[in-house]
């Protein structure tokens, strides 16, 4: 059996790892949490959003990252935005905008890179 953290002599070895995922995002009033970091580690990575919503239509996605909105990064139906970022605890999306009751097929894609 392998012996996960023992797999090279290096004190420190990397990961990598991606996560992807489509959800419905309306105009609620809390953010819709995407992902929690519940290890010791600091995560560094990438976020890519993919509005697939109708233009004119749908919500716009908002990202927050750690219970802070990521500033200027809102994606409008139509429109994919990524960001890096260092030390990411929490992803969260906020839809917005749009016609009521509308909703957005968000794509949702993020690396996550750490070393133990």
């Amino acid at each position: 059996m392998a012996q996960i953290g023992s797999c090279n002599g290096e004190q420190l070895v990397g990961v990598n790892d991606s996560v992807c995922l489509t959800l419905e995002l309306d105009d609620a009033v809390a953010p819709t949490v995407v992902w929690t970091d519940i290890t010791p580690y600091i995560i560094n990575g990438t976020i890519m959003v993919e509005n697939n919503g109708i233009v004119g239509v749908g919500q716009s996605a908002a990202l927050s990252v750690n219970g802070a909105a990521v500033p200027d990064f809102v994606v409008v139906p139509g429109e994919a935005r990524s960001v890096t970022l260092n030390d990411i605890n929490t992803i969260s999306l906020l839809g917005s905008g749009g016609t009521a009751g509308a909703f957005s097929s968000v794509n949702v894609a993020f690396s996550l890179n750490y070393k133990f």
